[in-house]
């Protein structure tokens, strides 16, 4: 009987190590002969949408201004401020900024540095009858005089759990997977 008890042990011991995998994977680079303490406010540009979702891009734009303002990194402009600049400028849903337009919007709306992005992946995965969300991005900080990356910081998160699989417990939504990897990404300017 204890063996079987030591057994039991062990499993539950293997389990819990197996389903705290990484639930995000990220890497990040901030150009250090740069000081980012002359940017004072930012324009949160449109996010390029690389996933099946059709408004994955502009819901994720929305979570970096939140957490941009939340963690206390910059101030951010208004988005309907950029989007009327954007269209100024004639830059298409999709982005695709080169270095003289993102220092012309920058100029025009007074921001010191530009923050764009592009969402690969915010979707819902399906393992047997085991569903679970799935998001992947990439942000960059640009400076506004000279169009060059300051930051970039690439992230994939996932609401799957093995123990959540094996008991059927619901996994997070994509909305808070997004404000975990959105963070976490943004904490690696500080």
């Amino acid at each position: 009987m204890r063996a079987f008890s030591k057994l039991i042990i062990l499993a539950i011991i293997s389990l819990t190590i197996i389903s705290c995998g990484a639930r995000q994977i990220h890497q990040s680079f901030l150009r250090k002969e740069v000081d980012i303490s002359y940017i004072k406010q930012v324009a949160v540009l449109k996010f390029e949408n690389n996933s099946q979702q059709t408004y994955a891009a502009e819901r994720l734009r929305n979570i970096v201004m939140t957490e941009i303002l939340a963690l206390g990194l910059f101030d951010v402009v208004d988005k309907a401020l950029v989007d009327m600049v954007l269209t100024e400028e004639v830059v298409g849903e999709q982005g695709g900024y080169n270095k003289a337009t993102l220092r012309r919007i920058a100029k025009k709306l007074g921001v010191q540095a530009l923050v764009v992005g592009s969402v690969d992946s915010y979707d819902i995965m399906r393992e047997g009858s085991y569903s679970y969300p799935v998001v992947a991005l990439t942000l960059r900080l640009v400076d506004g005089s000279t169009g060059e990356i300051i930051w970039q910081a690439s992230g994939t998160a996932s609401g799957y759990s093995t123990v959540g699989r094996l008991f059927g417990l619901k996994p997070e939504d994509l909305t808070q997977i997004s404000f975990e990897l959105v963070e976490s990404l943004l904490r690696s300017l500080k």
